[in-house]
Formats: structure tokens, sequence, C-alpha cells
């Protein structure tokens, strides 16, 4: 049972097989290298003083892992001060929680502490970069705040784990409304709208896209079928097939819209890329370099470029459809572009964190 626990569908699967080896006490570190007849010098990098480093006394009882562990545990109000590295992590996964946010971090949250303290040890072994308290506990709480807004689909922006841990118990949640539509990012500018789309994510996926003036007047559009696909695939497929098919039409000079946070970041280089959709963003960086040329729209901004995703579903037999006039374009394609070009508002509804 203990191992079934480092399987999470929110844990990368570098942390998961991580935690498989260092239960296993499958770590390459001098005390477990000894073991196996390999005597290096053994110089623990969490302490001032010269310590052995081993795998107890790196994530769990040592200076940086006893604080870090006392830390999170005295805001989830439990205390497993002194106990073994393997209590300390099967004491989370174990303890009764009172709602599904905390039964999340309590499941997650081990597997997270000694990935990031192990991720401040290499650093510190190779890069002489000093594992620093603060960093590491603030390098944990920024990526379990990220899994629990992934997994809940809760955009939270809480100041401190005290917070995150306690939010099912904070005050009545409150939601402004704001007024949503379809705008060019400067007068006189193209500007190409994309979106992907898959039915279950892997599923069966689409891809489409419009290229529009300031004016909101469509000069060419396109419908793609992906076949089974994710959707943040089909999101950056449809971007690379909307710029090549505008650049092949002679239009380069453009602004790119997309609802895709995460594909808006990582063309941006705040997030970084995934490995299954590599190839696809170097080919879109080689049309398009400028981080300021991509930016991002809420849905209800980008609703034709929706519809054409969800249209490049249905035609399994023909893999793309370009729509060079207006009358070539699906009818909701064409309502939608006669709405946006009108300036018609959606209303958004915000929930305030």
């Amino acid at each position: 049972m203990v191992f079934d626990r480092i399987w999470h569908p929110c844990l990368p699967l570098k942390v998961s097989f991580f935690m498989l080896r260092l239960l296993l006490g499958r770590l390459p570190i001098p005390d477990r290298l000894r073991n196996i007849g390999f005597h290096l010098p053994s110089k623990c990098f969490c302490c001032p003083l010269a310590s052995e480093e081993s795998i107890e006394h790196l994530f769990s009882n040592g200076n940086i892992a006893s604080t870090i562990w006392n830390y999170f545990g005295a805001a989830c109000g439990f205390d497993l001060s002194g106990s073994s590295l393997r209590l300390r992590i099967v004491g989370w996964w174990l303890n009764s929680y009172d709602s599904e946010i905390r039964r999340f971090i309590g499941r997650v949250l081990p597997s997270v502490v000694c990935w990031h303290i192990w991720k401040a040890r290499n650093k510190a072994m190779f890069d002489d970069v000093q594992m620093r308290l603060i960093a590491i506990c603030h390098a944990i709480f920024s990526e379990i705040q990220s899994m629990v807004g992934i997994f809940f689909k809760k955009p939270l922006r809480v100041p401190s784990f005290y917070h995150l841990y306690d939010w099912p118990n904070s005050s009545e949640v409150r939601f402004t409304y704001k007024l949503v539509r379809w705008e060019t990012k400067e007068s006189g500018r193209l500007t190409l709208n994309t979106d992907g789309c898959s039915k279950g994510n892997p599923g069966v996926g689409g891809g489409g896209g419009v290229l529009r003036d300031s004016n909101g007047l469509p000069l060419i559009g396109f419908s793609a079928y992906f076949g089974e696909t994710t959707c943040l695939h089909a999101e950056a497929r449809a971007l690379l097939i909307g710029l090549q098919i505008s650049a092949h039409s002679g239009y380069l000079n453009l602004y790119v819209q997309s609802d895709s946070l995460i594909l808006i970041g990582i063309l941006q280089h705040r997030i970084h890329c995934p490995w299954h959709i590599r190839r696809v963003i170097r080919q879109i960086w080689q049309i398009m370099d400028d981080p300021d040329r991509f930016s991002h729209c809420y849905r209800e901004a980008n609703t034709v470029a929706d519809v054409l995703s969800n249209e490049g579903v249905s035609h399994p037999q023909q893999q793309l459809k370009i729509y060079e006039t207006f009358n070539t374009f699906p009818p909701m394609a064409r309502g939608a572009i006669r709405l946006d070009k009108l300036g018609m508002p959606s209303i958004r509804k915000i929930r305030l964190v």
C-alpha cells in the first residue's frame, strides 16, 4: 500500500519514480554507494557541520529536512518530529483529513517535499548553490498550490501554505463579472486566433483558427483533424498550422491570441515546455520568436477559433480545410465572426480568492 501512494495523476512520473527509488534505498548517496563497494568522501550539504550524508539525514533528520517537515506539519496540525523518513511519509499519507483539498495535499506533499530537497541537494553538490531553507519551502508551496489549482480547477492565489491548507474553511467565496469581447491588440495589425480541442484528453482532437484584420474582417481560416491527441498538443498544433497558413498566404506581421494559458506561458518562456510538444513549439518559434506577439485571451473572446476546432473533429476524412472567403466558413463560425465584428460582449464570471 505504501508504494501504491507514490503514483498520483498530478505528480510527474519522474517524481513518482524518484520516490520509488527513495523508498527502496536506491539513490546514489554515499552511505548507499558504500554498500556496493564505492567509498566516496561523505559531506552533507544541508548542515554546517561535517555530517555524513545519508537518506535519513538528508530527507528526515537533518537541519533543513526536519525544519521543512515541521513547518508544513505545523500548518496541518500534526507533529512527526524525530520520526524516520518512512514514518513521516506514511503519517502524511494515512492521516485523516476533513476535506478533499486537505486529503489531496496530504497525498502529494511528501513526494513534493522529498523531490525539492533532492533538487536543492544536487544543486549544492554540482552547481555550488547553497541549500536555502526559505527557497525550498517557497518552491514546495508554489508547486502544491499549482497542483491544487489544476486538480480542483480553481485558480488559487493565497499568500502562504497556512492559507492554502485552511482554504476550505475560508469565508464565503465571492465573484465578480467582466464583459469580454474580441479585440485586436493594435489598430492596423492582423490577429490570428487559434484553438485546439481533445474529446477526452487524450481523445479525438481537432484544431482551428482565423486570421482577421483590426476591423474583424476574416482573411483566412482553417479547421484540422488531429486524431488521438491531448488538449495541449492540439492547441500547439493548431497554432503551428495557423502560422504556416498565414505565412504561406503572405501574412507575416501579425499577433497571436490563444485561450490556453499554459501554451502562451510556454511560448513566452515562462513555463517549461513538456517533451511531447517540444518539436511543435520549436517549429512555432522558427516562424515567430517574439514573445510579445503571443497573448492570452479569454475563451469568450476566442469563439470563432473554438467553433473551427470542433469543426475539425467532424471531418476525419479530410485532414485540413482552409476557408479563403467569408461565405466558405461554417455557419456557426460566420455567426461568431459577425458578433465579434460588432463588438458584442460576453459576460464572464470570475472567482475572487
